[in-house]
Formats: structure tokens, sequence, C-alpha cells
């Protein structure tokens, strides 16, 4: 579900058995007791390769060939257009995993018919509770940072999500496709990168830096604020998202045309998808459900947190990913390129 990206990529050479099930996957995306539990009840294995940006993501599934994968979380967009040239099973196919019918069908149109919905969020700005006491009401709080925050911010290397926030808060679309918008947007983003710690997506900072506690807040998906404690070992990260708007994500699940064990890979989605093992992954990973019946099993106060299950106000103002013309992709891949390098100089 973005920087100078260390892609983790589990060694498969273990995991060569027929029986192995690969998942292409954000880390600690997909909670240990819902595969472990599977594992005992099908007597199948699950290996997982880790991406932490969409780039290196889709680099997997151009060549992934070399890396045996058969299910894979994607974004909207990817689903979409791994869809068309029909690298992904259509949902038609999967006969064998009925409990996905349970899923938001305004979910479903999101990632179309060659992916299931998996779990959704905003995005935002996660931060340090105990360095900036009052939640950041504005993406100005990055763009326009006071003195204690400057040096202590984090942003990420993504064609998308790094521009979103100056074009949100010029009031513009982050798919835009116009030049002069995204000139402006690399401008103000520019003018912060004396203050900026790191391009690198905070989860990953915080795991390997050795500057983990130099972060103070970073652009953000809602969920990762949990992740980012848990490596910190102490409640510190809390997420938001602020005034101007953020974006509507939804996360997909498909499986590989070219898998060579379907069957397995829908019965794992079959089990994922039943309402009690949704509900429980959900909570575990700290991500909002796609599933109505899943959603009310869980606790109260996981689902009265406005950071998971956001108000009506707040998804009002969300805007979502598009599918991109290539010359707006690599315009934009060449804007983040250029900040990266000038922040490194």
């Amino acid at each position: 579900m973005k920087l100078v990206v260390t892609l983790m990529l589990v060694c498969l050479c273990d995991f060569a058995l027929a029986d192995t099930l690969t998942i292409l996957n954000w880390e600690d995306y997909l909670s240990e007791k819902t595969i472990s539990t599977w594992e005992k009840r099908s007597g199948h294995q699950v290996a997982q390769v880790y991406f932490d940006n969409d780039e290196d993501r889709d680099n997997v599934l151009v060549t992934h060939k070399e890396q045996v994968i058969d299910i894979a979380i994607i974004d909207e967009v990817a689903s979409n257009i791994f869809g068309q040239k029909g690298s992904l099973l259509p949902i038609s196919s999967y006969t064998n995993a009925p409990n996905i019918s349970s899923v938001d069908s305004s979910l479903q149109q999101i990632c179309g018919k060659n992916s299931v919905p998996y779990l959704w969020g905003t995005f935002g700005i996660a931060y340090r509770k105990d360095k900036i006491p009052v939640p950041p009401s504005s993406w100005n709080f990055l763009l326009q940072p006071n003195d204690n925050v400057k040096g202590h911010i984090g942003l990420m290397d993504d064609f998308t999500d790094t521009l979103a926030p100056a074009l949100m808060q010029m009031n513009k679309s982050i798919n835009t496709e116009l030049r002069s918008d995204l000139k402006q947007a690399f401008d103000m983003i520019k003018a912060i990168l004396p203050d900026v710690l790191t391009f690198e997506y905070g989860i990953t900072f915080v795991n390997a830096d050795k500057r983990r506690n130099e972060l103070y807040a970073a652009l953000a998906y809602s969920g990762d604020q949990f992740s980012l404690n848990e490596k910190m070992g102490k409640d510190v990260w809390a997420f938001t998202t602020v005034q101007e708007g953020t974006i509507f994500w939804v996360d997909c699940l498909a499986v590989m045309a070219d898998s060579p064990r379907k069957d397995i890979a829908l019965d794992f989605i079959n089990y994922l998808y039943s309402s009690q093992v949704a509900a429980e992954n959900s909570e575990a990973v700290r991500v909002a459900t796609p599933i109505d019946a899943a959603k009310a099993l869980q606790s109260q106060e996981f689902r009265d947190d406005e950071a998971i299950y956001p108000p009506v106000h707040i998804l009002s103002k969300s805007q979502q990913y598009e599918v991109l013309s290539p010359g707006n992709i690599l315009l934009r891949n060449r804007i983040t390129s250029s900040l990266i390098k000038l922040h490194e100089s």
C-alpha cells in the first residue's frame, strides 16, 4: 500500500514447495494469526514478498516470472492496468471463493473486474504525539513548517503521493494532467527540502534508520501509525487527516493469471473473506475492512476510531486515484527524482 526504497524480497529458495502460497504484500499487512490458522487448516504454507512503494511492486508484477507470485495486494489503478493486460485472474473465475460476495459493492466497483477489495483507508499525516501535542489540521503543517518541525519531516518517493499534499493545498486534483499544476507543486515541495529528513516511507525509515527518533511527522496511510508504534516499541505515533482533503484509497487483492496454485489461492481468499477472519485480520493490522458483516464483529473501540473509519465529512472531501497518461507519469517521476536528488545533494 515509496522513496529511496529497499524492496524487501523474501528469499523463495526455501519455499519452492508446490503447496506454498506466495503473496506480494506490504509489510505487516496480513496478521500472523490469519496466516498460521489457514496453514494449519489447509496444510499449505504462506511465503510473502514485501514491497514499500507502488513502483517496486509494479516492477515485481512485470518481472515476477523470476519469482513465483500467486496473490498480489495492489491498488485500484494497478488492478485496472494489469487486469487489461490479462495478468490477473478475473473475479468471475473466483467460483471457489463465494465469501467475496459479502464485500461492499461500491468498493468492489473501485477494484474492478480483476481483483477484490482487501482493506481501505485514507491519506494524511502520521505525527509524534510526544513532539507535536496538537494534531496537524492542514497540509501547511508540512508545506510551511514551524521551527520545531523543520528537519523532522518525512515525505515519500511516489509520483502521486509525493505531490498530493501540495496539489490538495492548491485545491487541485491529485490526478491533474496540467504541467502548470505539477510545476507549482514541485516548487512548493522544493522550498521545504531543507526541512525534510527523509523521502523514505515512514515505516521503513523507523524500522532501519538510526535517525528514527528524529522523525516527527510523515506522509502516511491510515493504519501506518500502529506499525510505527510497534517498531518504536512505544505508543507515540498518531494519524490524522487534514481540512483541505485526503485520498480515499482501496487496496485490492488479486490472483495472478499465471499462478500455478490458483485453487490454493482461492481457498485462502475464501477463508480470508469469511466475516470472522476478515474482522480479526482487519483489526489486527488496524485498517478498515470492506465487509459490513465483519465490521459488526469488531470491537467498539476499533469501530469508533475515526482514523480507521473516518466520518462522512472527511470522506466527502476525499479524492481517488485514477489511471494517469504515460506522459504524465513520466513527468511526475522526473519531478520526484529531481526532488530526491536535490534533497540528497
